[in-house]
């Protein structure tokens, strides 16, 4: 299931037509971080015969709730931001999702707000950055052109919810926990710089990977026993 999430847009108009967008491209999940007024006015007209994605977006009050529950986050900057390493292109997400069918059931793309975009603790929170390549820096995109962009270079994805999944964690958020315990009694632990680059990279493998990382956690984990 792929999750869309707004970081407190403050244009009505832009909220309105991020709901179009993703209902033209077959999504439906909005998420709401602190927003503008998005149910009437405005919001609802931009958003014409997608008055339903609207009613049915969740709000939050910080993003860390609003991406507490999703296995993969993924976060859209127009600029490269020192909390990340490597910064992909937009057009490469679909073949990182697409690498681990069986290890995520949830994706979530988030983006920034209007003026200033996502804040480096937001960053944080997130597993990859990624970036709309353009031919001029400015002007920028307008968020809801991107949510578009986004939407559509997803739109071929077949739904995680279509897949079929073992209960319970998924196995990207269960190697994620189960490493950051397992480098907590190290020296890497106290080095933010490290630390946040291991996890980017992980971010990055596919199940087999993901399954072989299990594998060595487990037997690491049983010799400290």
């Amino acid at each position: 299931m792929v999750y869309f999430v707004l970081v407190e847009p403050a244009v009505p108009e832009n909220v309105g037509a991020a709901a179009r967008a993703l209902k033209t491209m077959g999504f439906a999940n909005l998420r709401l971080v602190n927003p503008c007024e998005y149910r009437d006015g405005k919001a609802k007209w931009v958003a014409h015969a997608s008055a339903e994605v609207l009613e049915q977006a969740k709000v939050f009050s910080s993003l860390k709730d609003a991406v507490a529950d999703i296995d993969f986050v993924i976060a859209s900057s127009a600029k490269t931001r020192s909390v990340k390493g490597d910064h992909h292109p937009a057009e490469d997400l679909a073949e990182i999702i697409h690498s681990k069918p069986e290890s995520i059931h949830s994706v979530a793309i988030v983006f920034g707000r209007e003026e200033s975009g996502l804040t480096n603790d937001e960053m944080q929170l997130c597993h990859i950055s990624t970036f709309i390549p353009m031919a001029t820096t400015y002007p920028s995109l307008n968020l809801s052109q991107a949510v578009m962009l986004y939407a559509y270079l997803l739109s071929n994805r077949p739904s995680a919810s279509a897949q079929k999944h073992d209960v319970g964690e998924a196995k990207f958020k269960a190697l994620t926990r189960r490493l950051k315990v397992l480098l907590s009694d190290t020296k890497i632990a106290s080095n933010p710089n490290i630390h946040s680059r291991i996890f980017e990279r992980v971010a990055l493998l596919g199940d087999n990977d993901i399954n072989l990382m299990l594998s060595v956690i487990t037997a690491l984990e049983e010799n400290n026993k």
